[in-house]
């Protein structure tokens, strides 16, 4: 998958459980994370982001496609997109690792940064 043309790699570091589970789209075929960003993006884009998780130091490598936009920050939510996690085994890591990190919470209701 090539590199976004326009900013490199991305990074996404996500400091805790409450943010880890306003930023997961358990919805999304293999689930995605939200991005918070002012990096204008299109739906479709792949990218490739090094994502930090709660209590991790490590930059987890992260290949996928971009399913949701929220172009401005507004009702709370603030400005980013979400890329959807890759069916590939650092993907797969990846979705593991969040999934276990929100076990129990996965199906919540508190708000989140796209619903």
């Amino acid at each position: 998958m090539a590199m976004p043309g326009r900013g490199g790699i991305l990074t996404c570091h996500i400091e805790n459980i409450d943010t880890l589970y306003a930023s997961y789209l358990s919805f999304v075929n293999n689930g995605a994370l939200f991005v918070p960003s002012n990096q204008a993006q299109q739906l479709g884009n792949e990218v490739f982001i090094a994502v930090t998780l709660p209590n991790s130091s490590e930059r987890l490598p992260m290949n996928g496609k971009v399913v949701w936009i929220n172009s401005k920050t507004q009702g709370g939510r603030p400005a980013g997109f979400a890329v959807q996690i890759g069916t590939d085994v650092a993907g797969q890591r990846i979705k593991n690792e969040v999934e276990r990190l929100l076990a129990g919470k996965v199906e919540g209701v508190q708000s989140t940064y796209t619903m």
